[in-house]
C-alpha cells in the first residue's frame, strides 16, 4: 500500500506540472517577427557531432547571425547521444545494456562528450544572441531514421522500453542544459508522428511522457511539438486538440511541395504565400496555443528558381508578421550536395535547401530575409499591434480541414477582410460574423456544432454558410429561407454572378448537385439561367448567407483557380457576405484581388493598414477609404493608388 501511494503521488507530480505548463507561453512576441533556420553544422550535415568540428560551427553561427538570423533550431542526433547497445546470450537471451559495446558512462547512457559538444554550440550561439529550440528526440532526419542500435526494429511511440530510454535521454540532457541562457524552448523531437505510433491513445501517451519527463526538469521554457501534418480530426492520430492539451506550441513545416493542393500555381504567388500563415493559424484555432512556421522552405531548384524563391519568402515574412505568428524559421542554414551518405545519398532533393551555398555565398531568400529584419528594426512603432479580426471560421473536425479552411482564409484576404479560426466541436468564441464552410460529409458538422452557430445567429450574428457535396444541415429551409428541390450526385458546372458584380462570372464545380428554390430568402448571386446560387434570409436577429456550392474547396482544389487569367472570383462572394454581416474596415473597396490588406489600431486612434502583394509582378491597387493617409510608413501611394512591386508590401497609416 505504501508503494501503491508513492507511485499515485509520483503521478500526481507529473500530472501537475503538465497542468502547470497548460497556461500559453509566450516563445515568440506577436508583433515582432524573429527569423531563423534549422541547422546542422556546413561540412558535416546530420553527422556534425560524431566528426566535430569547433571552428566550422563557430563559422556557421557567426554567418548566420550577420544576415540577421536570431533563432536556430538544433537536433542532438538520438543515437549519437544515447548509443545504447545491448548484449545477447545463447539462443538470443538478453544479457545486458551496454554504450558502444562498453560499459554505461551514466545510467541514462548519455554520451558525456557529445553532451559537451552540444554545451559548445550553445556558448556560440550565447555570443551571437541566437536563441536555440532544441529538438530532443531526432530519430527521424529527412526521410532517414536515427536510431540507438538496441532500440532500432521497435516501435519508437509504443515500446514500453523505448520510451524507458527516451525519457531518460530527455530528463538528463534537460537537466544537465537547463541552464543555458541560449536554449529558448524544448522541442519534443523533428517530426516525431513520423517516428510510428499506434491509436491516437497511444501517440498521447507518448506526448503526455516525453512533455512531463522536460517539465520535471525544466518548468521555466515552453514545449513545442515539432510536429507537421496534423489533422484536425478529433480521435486520429497527433490530432490538434491533443496536442493543444499537452503542448505549449504547436509547429507547422508548410513546404508548398508536399502540402496536397500547394504549388498549383508559380511558386511566388498567392497560395504559397499565404500558406505558412494560413496553416498555423488554423493549427493555432483548433488547438488553443500559439502556432508557428518551425520548418519552411522552397525545397530547392528543381522546384523554382532562386528569384522566386525569394519573391515566395517575402510574401510569407510580412505575412507571417501581418497575422501574428511570431517567427518564420527556414530550412536549412547550409546546403548538403556535398555529403556522401543517406538521405543525401538517396534523393537530390535533400542537397540544396541551404540559404547559404558551400562556397558560404549566400542565396536570395537569406538576402530577403536579412532585408526584413532590417526593416523590422527600423520599424517607428514599438510593435505591430493584432489585425482586425471580421469573422470566425469554424474548422470541420471529421474530415480533412485544410481544404476548406485554406480556401476561406484565401477568399477573405482576396475580399477585403480577416478571419480567425476556432473548432467547430468546441465553445465558440464571440463574435459578429461566422463562416461555416462546406465539407464532403453528411456529418461534416455535428449538430451540436450546427446548433450552436444557430444560437449565435438568433442572437444578432451573420453566418455565411456554404454547401456542397453531400453536407447536410438540420433545418435547412428554416435556415436558409430556401428549399432544397433536389439532389444528385452526378456533378455540374454552373457560372453566376454576384449582383453587385455582374461583370465578373464566378464558375462553381459541383462533384454533387443541389438545386434550391427560395421560399424567403434575397437572391444576391444566380446564373444566366436564373438558378439561385447566392441567397440571404433573416434568421432570428441575424441573418444567413447561403452559397449553394463548396467555393471554398472548389477554388483550393483547382489550380489557377487563385493566379493570372484562371482566377476565379469566388471571393466575390465574400465580400457580399461581409456587407451583409456589416464589417467595418478603413479601406472599404480595393481593385486587386491578389493584393492583402490586413489593419492594425494603434494605441493612438490611428489605424496602419499593411498592403502585400501577392501577385508575381506590379500592380496597382486603387483603394478607397473612409479617412484620408496620414503618413507612408513604407512603399508608394499616390492619389488612392498603391504602387507594388512583385510579392513587395507597403504600409500606410490612416
Amino acid at each position: 500500500m505504501k508503494m501503491l501511494r508513492a507511485t499515485l503521488a509520483a503521478v500526481a507530480v507529473v500530472i501537475s506540472l503538465a497542468a502547470a505548463a497548460a497556461e500559453p507561453v509566450v516563445l515568440f512576441k506577436s508583433g515582432k517577427l524573429v527569423t531563423g533556420c534549422n541547422y546542422w553544422a556546413s561540412h558535416a550535415g546530420m553527422m556534425m557531432w560524431r566528426d566535430w568540428n569547433e571552428a566550422q560551427v563557430r563559422k556557421d553561427i557567426a554567418a548566420l547571425s550577420d544576415y540577421g538570423l536570431s533563432v536556430m533550431r538544433v537536433f542532438p542526433l538520438w543515437p549519437d547521444f544515447q548509443p545504447l547497445t545491448a548484449q545477447y546470450g545463447g539462443g538470443g537471451s538478453f544479457r545486458c545494456w551496454t554504450q558502444k559495446d562498453g560499459p554505461l558512462q551514466n545510467p541514462d547512457c548519455v554520451d558525456e562528450e557529445m553532451m559537451a559538444r552540444f554545451r559548445t554550440m550553445c556558448d556560440i550561439a550565447a555570443k551571437h544572441e541566437m536563441k536555440l529550440v532544441v529538438g530532443l528526440i531526432t530519430g527521424w532526419m529527412s526521410g532517414r531514421m536515427f536510431v540507438p542500435p538496441a532500440l532500432e526494429r521497435r516501435n519508437l511511440i509504443t515500446d514500453p522500453e523505448v520510451r524507458r530510454w527516451q525519457i531518460r535521454f530527455v530528463r538528463h540532457f534537460v537537466r544537465e542544459m537547463k541552464d543555458h541562457p541560449a536554449i529558448a524552448a524544448w522541442d519534443l523531437g523533428n517530426e516525431c508522428n513520423c517516428m510510428g505510433g499506434g491509436s491516437a491513445a497511444d501517440d498521447w501517451a507518448w506526448m503526455f511522457e516525453i512533455s512531463s519527463a522536460i517539465r520535471l526538469e525544466d518548468r521555466t521554457r515552453p514545449v513545442v511539438s515539432g510536429m507537421h501534418s496534423l489533422e484536425a480530426k478529433a480521435g486520429s492520430p497527433w490530432n490538434l486538440r491533443d496536442q493543444g492539451e499537452l503542448m505549449d506550441v504547436l509547429t507547422t513545416h508548410p513546404y508548398p511541395l508536399w502540402t496536397p493542393n500547394m504549388n498549383r500555381e508559380p511558386f511566388n504567388s498567392l497560395r504559397n504565400g499565404l500558406h505558412a500563415a494560413a496553416e498555423s493559424l488554423m493549427y493555432a484555432g483548433v488547438s488553443g496555443k500559439p502556432c508557428f512556421a518551425e520548418e519552411a522552405g522552397d525545397m530547392g531548384r528543381n522546384v523554382c528558381s532562386e528569384a522566386r524563391a525569394a519573391g515566395n519568402v517575402r510574401n510569407a515574412l510580412v505575412t507571417s508578421w501581418v497575422n501574428g505568428l511570431g517567427a518564420y524559421v527556414w530550412w536549412c542554414a547550409f546546403d548538403q550536395g556535398h555529403l556522401r551518405f543517406p538521405p543525401y545519398t538517396w534523393t537530390a532533393v535533400e542537397c540544396d535547401l541551404g540559404l547559404i551555398r558551400k562556397d558560404f555565398s549566400a542565396k536570395p531568400v537569406l538576402c530577403e530575409m536579412k532585408s526584413f529584419t532590417e526593416f523590422l528594426k527600423a520599424f517607428p512603432y514599438p510593435e505591430l499591434p493584432p489585425r482586425q479580426i471580421d469573422a470566425v471560421c469554424l474548422v470541420n473536425e471529421s474530415e480533412k480541414a485544410l481544404p476548406p479552411s485554406f480556401g476561406a482564409f484565401a477568399l477573405a484576404r482576396q475580399a477585403g477582410f480577416d478571419i480567425c479560426f476556432a473548432g467547430a466541436e468546441g465553445k465558440l468564441p464571440d463574435a459578429k460574423f461566422y463562416i461555416l464552410p462546406s465539407g464532403v460529409d453528411f456529418n461534416t458538422y455535428s449538430g451540436d456544432a450546427w446548433f450552436r452557430v444557430l444560437d449565435k445567429v438568433r442572437g444578432g450574428a451573420t453566418l455565411l454558410v456554404s454547401k456542397g457535396n453531400e453536407m447536410a444541415l438540420s433545418h435547412f429551409d428554416e435556415v436558409t429561407g430556401n428549399e432544397i428541390d433536389y439532389v444528385t450526385k452526378d456533378g455540374s458546372t454552373v457560372v453566376f454572378t454576384m449582383k453587385d458584380a455582374p461583370e465578373r462570372p464566378i464558375t462553381a464545380n459541383r462533384s454533387t448537385t443541389v438545386k434550391i428554390r427560395p421560399v424567403r430568402s434575397r437572391v444576391l448571386g444566380a446564373s444566366a439561367a436564373g438558378e439561385a446560387m447566392v441567397t440571404v434570409a433573416d434568421y432570428g436577429k441575424g441573418k444567413v448567407v447561403y452559397v449553394n456550392s463548396a467555393i471554398e474547396c472548389d477554388t483550393f482544389l483547382k489550380g489557377g483557380a487563385y493566379y493570372g487569367e484562371k482566377l476565379n472570383p469566388a471571393y466575390l462572394v465574400y465580400r457580399a457576405a461581409a456587407k451583409v454581416a456589416g464589417v467595418r474596415r478603413m479601406v472599404t473597396e480595393k481593385s486587386e484581388a491578389n493584393v492583402g490588406l490586413t489593419e492594425h489600431r494603434l494605441p493612438n486612434g490611428r489605424t496602419l493598414v499593411v498592403a502585400v502583394n501577392y501577385n508575381d509582378g506590379p500592380v496597382k491597387c486603387a483603394i478607397t477609404a473612409v479617412k484620408p493617409v496620414a503618413r507612408i510608413v513604407r512603399g508608394n501611394c499616390t492619389d488612392g493608388v498603391i504602387s507594388l512591386g512583385a510579392n513587395d508590401f507597403a504600409i500606410l497609416e490612416f
